[in-house]
């Protein structure tokens, strides 16, 4: 489903029930927080809307892979982490795993040691562990402010981090010739999210103009356009 079927289905209801005018920014602003919305219920929210699935990411096949499209990598390398300081890409919204890699000359390869991130009291207990002490083939580390992780030992680093990046902010482009509008794809930016879940994301979209509708009554509604050929 294109950014202008999502909008012809929320100008239809939204006309059906007589709301009143809405523009084609304002309707991408509002698909942009109910996103966001089902973005984070998906992964940490267990309260999912009626019609949705109540698994979290990494309970549910059905979760992963509505997650998947937002899966991203950013590679880091002792240029870019002096003292072990890894600053995440801007599209950062929540990190999945983290690795370092250690070239060992016995071995003659490189040794992947995944990444442990502790709260600040934990990190504490570990930094005096002598039982498991921290070192270079088995870091840890900490998230701090403004996107940035520290590793430690607090030394320059080699590694990767993978994490769910932001969605792409929706844009709805068009023309406009006095009050006809033609909608224009290559100035459009589209939902990347699957065509299930962008249903879902049009059911609480509508629910910012104050219409409770379901998954299904979507689903339908694009069935009826379908059969007439629109």
């Amino acid at each position: 489903m294109n950014i202008n079927d999502i909008h012809n289905v929320i100008l239809f209801y939204i006309n059906k029930e007589q709301q009143g005018f809405v523009t084609h920014e304002e309707i991408d602003e509002v698909l942009d927080r109910a996103q966001m919305t089902l973005f984070n219920q998906y992964h940490t929210n267990p309260k999912i809307p009626a019609n949705t699935q109540i698994e979290l990411y990494g309970d549910s096949q059905r979760i992963d892979d509505a997650l998947s499209p937002f899966k991203a990598k950013y590679t880091f390398n002792a240029g870019a982490s002096p003292s072990g300081v890894i600053t995440l890409p801007a599209n950062y919204q929540h990190l999945i795993a983290l690795y370092t890699t250690v070239y060992n000359s016995t071995l003659g390869r490189n040794v992947y040691s995944a990444v442990q991130v502790l709260a600040e009291d934990e990190l504490i207990e570990r930094l005096e562990s002598q039982v498991i002490p921290i070192s270079a083939d088995d870091p840890v580390a900490i998230m701090n402010s403004n996107n940035l992780i520290q590793l430690f030992p607090e030394v320059a680093s080699t590694g990767a981090v993978y994490y769910f990046k932001r969605p792409a902010v929706p844009v709805f482009g068009y023309t406009q010739s006095g009050r006809t509008i033609t909608y224009n794809a290559g100035t459009s930016t589209q939902l990347e999210w699957r065509d299930q879940d962008i249903n879902n994301i049009i059911v609480i979209a509508l629910q910012y103009y104050g219409l409770n509708m379901n998954a299904q009554d979507i689903v339908q509604f694009g069935q009826v356009k379908e059969a007439q050929g629109q």
